[in-house]
């Protein structure tokens, strides 16, 4: 099971405690980055990491909660500061008089170079298997550049069976958690069985 979801993961904490064992050990993105940024910078800058601030922009308010969790902290120190949603930066932008045609054209710095298309579509439902499968497939066929988009779309719940590296793998894509829920019931009575299997809290991803 995918583990990026913080609300699918509580889900799963709350209801499947069974299950944990299945999630897969990554971090999400945005726990990932947090934990990376402090420790990198921290090193380069020579400053205790109780000195940075990270500060998300997510279009999901259980991000806020996922920053909180003690998992994601040094000795008290949160890897992700604060987090705020898409809508709530909107806001502040609005509120201040911010008016983009009158700024300044800039750039983006890149500490950790530039972005992938697996980066762009890991939000969307089937995103993140489509990720691992690109990434397999290339560690397995190097040079591949297949897409799979067979696994995207936004359908409750997606079942494929997908060819990589000579091995034919069946995935499984969720979004919603009533539609977790009925596919989970299936796995456990053995009426289903996946060798990965994404969730995603909300409808789409």
């Amino acid at each position: 099971f995918t583990s990026c979801c913080p609300g699918w993961v509580k889900f799963a904490e709350q209801y499947y405690p069974d299950l944990l064992d299945n999630l897969s050990t990554c971090r999400s993105p945005q726990q990932m980055f947090g934990a990376l940024c402090k420790d990198k910078l921290a090193k380069e800058l020579e400053i205790p990491r109780e000195k940075l601030v990270v500060v998300s922009v997510m279009p999901c308010t259980a991000k806020k909660f996922e920053a909180s969790r003690d998992e994601f902290k040094v000795d008290g120190n949160p890897d992700v500061d604060f987090v705020i949603t898409t809508k709530e930066l909107a806001t502040m932008m609005h509120e201040s008089g911010m008016e983009f045609d009158k700024l300044e054209l800039g750039s983006f710095d890149m500490p950790f170079g530039f972005s992938t298309g697996g980066a762009v579509i890991f939000g969307t439902s089937g995103g993140v298997s489509e990720a691992v499968l690109r990434f397999a497939a290339d560690t397995l066929d190097k040079g591949s550049s297949r897409e799979y988009k067979e696994v995207r779309g936004g359908e409750g719940i997606k079942i494929r069976s997908v060819d990589v590296g000579g091995k034919t793998l069946r995935l499984a894509v969720v979004s919603g958690l009533a539609n977790a829920r009925n596919l989970i019931d299936k796995i456990r009575s053995g009426e289903e069985h996946f060798d990965l299997v994404e969730v995603m809290a909300c409808p789409g991803g």
